[in-house]
């Protein structure tokens, strides 16, 4: 009799077990989901979409510069944006260094570098950048937690 009782019991754990391989490979930590981002970044930025860039961040998204606070949040974040977008015109493309991805955390050191200009002023410049990502996977989706990014210009300062 336990033989009956055990066939249905091995179907059900092939059911979940398939069910569970499945599950796995939908989550499957595929770098190329980070790259798009940053390339919908940097079109982003250089469209001067706003919602565009806002919606790349989870909705507890940090954006660090080094001459600002940090911001925090969905409304912080669209208010940062705008305000940058006020001020400048902001042309940049993006060269990715590392990416690394561990279940649903990962980060991705980049290098930027392109032209910026100050509207006020019309001055154009050129820019290069040290970025580091943190991505967050959320609902199955991958999202920015936090961005930072300074110049990699060398300083002035005089060496000691």
């Amino acid at each position: 009799m336990s033989e009956p009782a055990s066939a249905p019991r091995r179907i059900l754990l092939a059911a979940a077990a398939l069910a569970i391989a499945g599950s796995a490979s939908a989550q499957t930590n595929d770098p190329g989901q980070l790259a798009a981002i940053i390339e919908a970044y940097a079109a982003a930025l250089r469209s001067n979409n706003v919602e565009a860039l806002v919606a790349l961040y989870s909705a507890n998204g940090v954006f660090m510069r080094e001459d600002l606070p940090a911001v925090a949040g969905t409304e912080a974040l669209r208010a940062s944006y705008q305000k940058v977008f006020a001020t400048l015109k902001v042309d940049l493309r993006f060269n990715i260094q590392e990416i690394e991805m561990a279940g649903d955390l990962a980060w991705l050191r980049a290098t930027s570098k392109g032209r910026i200009k100050t509207l006020a002023t019309g001055v154009e410049a050129d820019e290069a950048f040290n970025d580091l990502v943190v991505f967050r996977r959320e609902g199955g989706t991958w999202n920015i937690r936090c961005y930072l990014y300074a110049s990699n210009k060398p300083g002035t300062a005089t060496p000691q």
